[in-house]
């Protein structure tokens, strides 16, 4: 019995030391960890250039602010790069908590998935980190802060990750949808470009810390001193980025990106306005607030054409309207007029052909009409495979109806 004991004991023991000496503990140190919230790429000449955006918690009597770091570390290659993120700072990048890749503007000349490739088979990284475009070098954005965010990757996450019942207004994508696109048969694919938008232009901007660097790599680190740190900064993602074989190959303005949330996204909740609305001479502006959207996207080929057929079917109501001495101006179930419902129609009618439109004059597929030729039509697929743009016609029907 007492054998029985000592073994059941030892092998508790044995399997404590198992889980003690198989972690990484000798390698993840909090003293010298750098937990790496976001990545932004660059090129300089025929370098990469890796800026990490880290988290620094660092509490005290005097600073109860979480300090951010910035460190940047240049090689051949994306590994190389991040790995001089390590050598050159004394901290191990860990990313598992990676959650935005940053991709700079002037990386989109060249095949985008020569970067996004390691992120995607890298194991250290998440597949369902985003992936967005910035205006300018994605370095110099990933260090600006907002009023309500020292961290910009948080901020970033916030507008481009956003419930129902805010505006459907961003197309945000992560490492996985965006590889899959690549790779598909349309070799089509895209991803929001960020902006940087000053939230007022009578603040000064100022510099966010001491600035130090050595051979490949540099650190900067603000939050916490007595400078005063630039956070006078918003962003907008409105705009989409379109790429055909990895290449940047036109954009999708905000009213484009809305109507394609509208036919591929939860809309739910996203408001639009519908403005000049004429009533006895009077122009009148409307805000419509979506409550129920069914679209229906639906690729038809036969032998003689290839049609795309949409169907967008919208329940909305008033959210908000100008009109002066109405008498229905405070009321809460106010119904749609006729005109407003005409507006919008016309408004989503028109934008969808023009996403269609799009995808003809730059080739990006971006709403997988081949994948659907290919899926639904096949045994029409070797026919138009060559030229399904160019003899595609579109089939459009747009309602927009409300409470009686």
């Amino acid at each position: 019995m007492q054998s029985k004991k000592a073994k059941i004991i030892l092998l508790i023991v044995f399997a404590i030391s198992v889980f003690f000496f198989s972690s990484d503990f000798g390698l993840i140190d909090v003293e010298k960890t750098a937990i790496i919230t976001a990545i932004a790429v660059d090129k300089d000449n025929n370098d990469y250039e890796v800026t990490a955006q880290i988290a620094v918690p660092e509490a005290t009597d005097t600073n109860s602010e979480n300090l951010k770091t910035q460190i940047t570390g240049k090689a051949s290659t994306i590994g190389g790069a991040i790995k001089n993120l390590g050598d050159f700072s004394g901290w191990f990048p860990k990313l598992a908590f990676c959650n935005l890749i940053l991709i700079g503007e002037n990386l989109t000349d060249d095949n985008v998935i020569d970067v996004l490739d390691y992120f995607a088979k890298s194991l250290r990284v998440q597949d369902s980190a985003l992936v967005a475009m910035t205006e300018g070098k994605a370095g110099e954005l990933i260090s600006k802060a907002t009023p309500l965010d020292n961290i910009s990757a948080f901020a970033l996450q916030k507008i481009m990750l956003k419930n129902i019942g805010f505006d459907a207004d961003i197309a945000s994508t992560d490492i996985k949808t965006f590889c899959q696109g690549h790779y598909s048969i349309n070799g089509s694919a895209f991803m929001p470009i960020v902006k940087d938008v000053k939230s007022s232009e009578d603040n000064p901007q100022s510099n966010s810390g001491g600035q130090s660097s050595g051979g490949s790599g540099s650190s900067n680190q603000s939050g916490g001193s007595s400078k005063k740190e630039d956070n006078n900064n918003l962003f907008d993602a409105r705009t989409t980025a379109l790429f055909l074989n990895g290449k940047k190959v036109g954009e999708l303005s905000p009213e484009l990106t809305q109507t394609y949330n509208a036919l591929f996204s939860a809309f739910e909740g996203t408001t639009f306005p519908v403005d000049n609305v004429t009533f006895n001479g009077q122009n009148t502006n409307y805000l419509l607030s979506v409550v129920d959207c069914m679209p229906k996207v639906k690729l038809h080929a036969t032998e003689n054409d290839l049609t795309l057929k949409i169907q967008l079917n919208m329940y909305c109501k008033v959210s908000d309207h100008s009109a002066s001495g109405s008498s229905e101006a405070l009321s809460q179930n106010m119904p749609i007029p006729d005109r407003v419902k005409e507006k919008a129609e016309q408004f989503f009618a028109k934008n969808i052909e023009e996403l269609v439109m799009t995808e003809k004059q730059t080739g990006c597929d971006f709403m997988d009409i081949k994948q659907k030729l290919y899926r639904f039509n096949h045994k029409q697929y070797s026919r138009y495979k060559d030229n399904y743009l160019s003899v595609l016609k579109t089939d459009i029907s747009v309602s927009v109806y409300g409470q009686k």
